[in-house]
């Protein structure tokens, strides 16, 4: 009996965070024994380590060729009209994968690779990471019923928190009945002995991890907040740890505001090392769909300040292992904040709270989770094979 063929598709432009559940998945079901195969938008050596063989890629930045000068000639002389080939398309004919995982950042951003699963009528599961629901106003009836019969004939279609699968549900207007959460995984390793860090000259260290954007990330927000006074005053210092567009931007607004406290650190592989020396989490987040960065912090037994959104209610509990701001604005994130500040002394105990929470309702062992549920997703696509749908 041949292997089971798996091709995973994602719509990300960079490595991410949004890249770690499939990627080791990924690697999981090709040591199980199947063959797995990765369509990408970014250099594949990112993710050797997880598929190794270069074979086993397909760049999906140049999936058309373009017609030849020859052609291009007979076609203006109007003899013979070509196409550009769909090198996509014709590798998806060439070899049909049994099933294909679509990894998207959010949850419209895959729906021409959706589309091309149709067309070929080959069986399909979307992995949805965020739902950006400001963008809602600006989509019309064709478009989301479009939408709806893309995630209808999906095999499965996940959602990285409750809450991100039921803004997907509202954005459509219908229950998703094939619709169901995953987690992502926690893979730091948390060292022997990691205890809660002293605080050094009455100082405390407060991180934010994660790309610096602030459209998504709510760096600007913080900056609106820590312009104040008091927090110039207080013994407090906040880090920055990883890249991204804005990280020019976000060096201008603290030297227009004279905000010195804020410190901007390079990414950082090994999660251990922060949180060795810093106290709490900050998220002023715009949006997420389930961090990475909070579910590590939980781990390390470390209390998060939080926006409400995406799924971090699903995770922090306020005033019992973090405090929430009920929504990403500078006076909501400052409230937090300073209940965060005047319970200082109860950090460490909250990050007890912490990693108790994510204990129970995280699991230990989110890839394994993922990949039975992708096993029982290909067993599915034997019982009901997928309908070709033209208006897709």
């Amino acid at each position: 009996m041949s292997k089971k063929y798996i091709l995973f598709l994602s719509t990300n432009i960079i490595w991410g965070g949004s890249e770690v559940l499939w990627t080791i998945t990924a690697r999981q079901l090709a040591e199980l024994g199947y063959e797995v195969k990765a369509g990408l938008r970014y250099d594949h050596q990112l993710v050797e380590a997880f598929i190794p063989a270069a074979d086993d890629y397909i760049d999906l930045r140049s999936r058309t060729r373009p017609l030849s000068i020859a052609q291009r000639i007979i076609q203006k002389a109007g003899l013979r009209t070509f196409s550009e080939r769909d090198l996509f398309h014709e590798t998806l004919q060439k070899k049909r994968p049994d099933l294909v995982i679509i990894s998207q950042g959010n949850n419209f951003e895959g729906r021409h690779l959706i589309g091309d699963c149709l067309k070929l009528n080959i069986p399909y599961v979307t992995l949805t990471h965020l739902v950006k629901f400001d963008i809602w106003p600006a989509l019309n009836d064709n478009f989301i019923n479009d939408l709806r019969r893309m995630y209808q004939q999906a095999v499965r279609n996940y959602f990285v928190s409750h809450n991100t699968l039921h803004l997907h549900e509202k954005l459509l207007g219908e229950q998703l009945t094939n619709g169901s959460v995953v987690y992502n995984p926690f893979v730091a390793r948390i060292p022997a002995g990691l205890t809660f860090p002293p605080v050094v000259g009455t100082v405390y260290k407060i991180a934010l991890v994660g790309r610096i954007e602030c459209y998504h990330k709510g760096y600007d927000l913080l900056i609106e907040v820590l312009k104040a006074d008091k927090w110039k005053r207080r013994p407090v210092e906040f880090t920055v740890f990883g890249n991204g567009p804005h990280v020019a931007l976000l060096q201008r607004m603290m030297e227009m505001h004279a905000i010195h406290n804020i410190h901007l650190h390079d990414h950082v592989d090994d999660i251990a090392q922060i949180w060795k020396e810093h106290h709490i989490l900050l998220m002023p987040s715009r949006m997420e769909g389930q961090s990475l960065s909070l579910i590590e912090a939980m781990r390390f037994g470390r209390a998060a300040i939080v926006t409400d959104v995406g799924g971090t209610a699903e995770l922090v509990e306020d005033n019992f292992n973090g405090f929430m701001a009920a929504f990403p604005e500078p006076a909501c994130i400052d409230e937090a904040m300073e209940r965060a500040w005047t319970r200082k002394e109860e950090w460490e105990q909250m990050g007890i709270n912490a990693r108790n929470t994510i204990e129970q309702k995280h699991p230990a062992d989110a890839v394994t989770f993922f990949t039975k549920q992708i096993q029982e997703a290909l067993r599915e696509t034997h019982l009901s094979p997928i309908k070709n749908n033209s208006a897709c």
